[in-house]
C-alpha cells in the first residue's frame, strides 16, 4: 500500500473511531460517573480542557493552536518526504489522534476522556493513537541511533 494512502487512511480511521467512542460515552455515561467494563478497566465521562494528565486547564486555545500546527506539519512532512510505510502508519496514528482531540477542543472547548484504569490518568482513543505513534517512533529512532554508534 502506498505510504501516503496509509497515512491518510489510518488517520481517518482513528479520527472516526475516536468520534464514535466519544459519542457513545456522551450518550450512555453521565458526566462524572463510571462503569466497570473489564477487570481493572472502567468507562467514565470526563472533560479535559488542558493537556495530558489535566495539566494547564486554562490552555484550550493554546492546545487547539498546537493541534492545528501539528496536523499541518504532519501533512506537509508526509507530502514532501519519502518515508517508509511504517513511518507513514505511525504518523497517521498521530495525525488521527491530533485531529480527534483538536475537533473536541474546537467544537466542545474540551476533550472527552473516558478510559479509566485507576493507575493512570483517564484517556481516550485519540490519546492512545498519539502515544503509540510517538513511543514507537522514539524507540525506532533510539534503536537506529544505537546502531550508528557502534
Amino acid at each position: 500500500m502506498n505510504g501516503r494512502l496509509l497515512f491518510v487512511g489510518l488517520a481517518a480511521v482513528i479520527f472516526v473511531l475516536d468520534r464514535i467512542t466519544k459519542g457513545l460515552v456522551a450518550a450512555n455515561v453521565a458526566p462524572g460517573t463510571e462503569r466497570a467494563v473489564l477487570p481493572g478497566v472502567w468507562i467514565t465521562n470526563t472533560q479535559n480542557a488542558g493537556a495530558a494528565f489535566g495539566v494547564a486547564q486554562q490552555g484550550t486555545a493554546i492546545f487547539l493552536f498546537a493541534s492545528i500546527a501539528v496536523a499541518l506539519g504532519l501533512v506537509v512532512y508526509v507530502a514532501r518526504s519519502r518515508i517508509s510505510t511504517w513511518i507513514s502508519a505511525l504518523l497517521g496514528l498521530i495525525l488521527g489522534g491530533t485531529l480527534g482531540n483538536g475537533y473536541d477542543r474546537l467544537f466542545h472547548g474540551s476533550v472527552t476522556d473516558f478510559i479509566a484504569l485507576h493507575v493512570w490518568p483517564v484517556f481516550n482513543v485519540a490519546d492512545s493513537a498519539i502515544t503509540i505513534g510517538v513511543v514507537v517512533l522514539l524507540i525506532g529512532f533510539f534503536l537506529r541511533r544505537g546502531g550508528e554508534a557502534r
